[in-house]
């Protein structure tokens, strides 16, 4: 959430607020909504962007018990745990409280602290396709997964980034879906700029081929999207549109420190950029337009953004039963779940989140 000096809770990241509209984000005219949209949040800021100090994660735990919250969501964790983080832990499953906690994004077979303590419920990270990302830890106390790859939810007010990008044949425009990447340069104002045929992006591929201040058109594949883009740098384009090889669109990261390449950088699907590919060799200008604009929502990564929908479903269960303390509500998500598979190594736990199965459990356990 960035820094604070202890009284100012404002999201400077980006990160909380993703995580808190996945749990309880009210539905928008966009259908937007989030797991548990009537529930009551608390927010306990506990991380700087030096990362999440043991003593600052415990202090939120026992606020939370004072504040007597139903759920405590932790979309966060470190290699090794602490006695005052332990004890935290302990007087929340005394008093009841169902504790969440994020399994980490190193891809190793271990669990992150606090997940892996016996009564918090660790979470793991599932694509769309309901395969473990390859960013998910896993291990014995793996418990449950939940959605974690391009997940869209909310982030401070118009911190967000939505592409547009608008195709031009002979007078003849549309605009198709796209996104965009981080680490490329932002197109805040719309541009527009011939495209031209690059291949898979390699060196070879634009030997011969004038791209200077126009747009590279790129298909993903053999090649990272880093080479692409540098590839595109050097022969002089001012921006690259990469048309997918499969269908659907992905987003990503293009530098890994934060840095941004003096180039913009779309993504189109398939069948759109064979298309293009098609009209450029039959000799027809294809004009792309680019723009860069600022939403209030914002698709991000990791075991962060699955641990909220488990805290949701949390939230659910507790409504339909009051009841039920933090032990069973683990225990009633886990055997709730839908198996995936395989699961040879506890990577899946005991499955995906299963919201309308783990509620329906509960009203039958009053």
């Amino acid at each position: 959430t960035g820094e604070s000096d202890g009284s100012d809770f404002t999201d400077h990241v980006g990160h909380g607020t993703h995580c808190s509209g996945t749990i309880a984000g009210v539905m928008d005219q966009n259908g937007f909504t989030g797991v548990a949209p009537q529930a009551k949040l608390l927010m306990g800021r506990v991380c700087s962007e030096q990362g999440c100090a043991n003593t600052a994660i415990a202090a939120g735990i026992n606020w939370g018990i004072s504040q007597k919250v139903d759920v405590v969501s932790m979309s966060l964790g470190g290699a090794w745990s602490t006695p005052g983080e332990r004890d935290a832990i302990a007087k929340a499953a005394k008093a009841g409280l169902t504790v969440v906690a994020a399994s980490g994004n190193d891809g190793s077979a271990r669990v992150s602290y606090p997940a892996a303590l016996p009564t918090v419920i660790a979470v793991g990270a599932v694509d769309s396709k309901l395969v473990k990302t390859d960013f998910s830890q896993w291990g014995p106390e793996l418990a449950i997964v939940a959605p974690g790859a391009g997940v869209v939810s909310t982030v401070p007010q118009g911190s967000g980034r939505e592409a547009s990008v608008t195709i031009s044949v002979a007078g003849q425009s549309a605009q198709v879906a796209s996104t965009t990447f981080q680490g490329a340069r932002e197109v805040l104002t719309a541009e527009s700029n011939s495209l031209v045929d690059c291949g898979l992006g390699k060196a070879a591929d634009f030997n011969g081929k004038n791209v200077k201040g126009k747009f590279a058109l790129i298909s993903r594949g053999e090649i990272n999207f880093s080479e692409k883009i540098q590839n595109a740098i050097k022969a002089g384009a001012v921006g690259a549109v990469i048309y997918n090889n499969a269908p659907g669109l992905i987003q990503g990261a293009l530098t890994s420190d934060g840095s941004v390449l003096p180039v913009a950088v779309f993504m189109i699907e398939q069948a759109v950029g064979q298309k293009i590919v098609q009209t450029l060799a039959a000799g027809t200008d294809v004009q792309a337009t680019l723009l860069t604009v600022a939403t209030d929502y914002a698709a991000m990564d990791g075991t962060s953004m699955a641990t909220p929908h488990v805290a949701g479903v949390a939230a659910l269960v507790k409504a339909a039963n009051k009841n039920l303390n933090g032990a069973q509500v683990k225990e009633l998500l886990k055997s709730t779940a839908t198996a995936l598979g395989p699961n040879t190594a506890n990577e899946y736990g005991s499955g995906i989140v299963n919201a309308e199965a783990a509620v329906s459990a509960a009203l039958s356990a009053k």
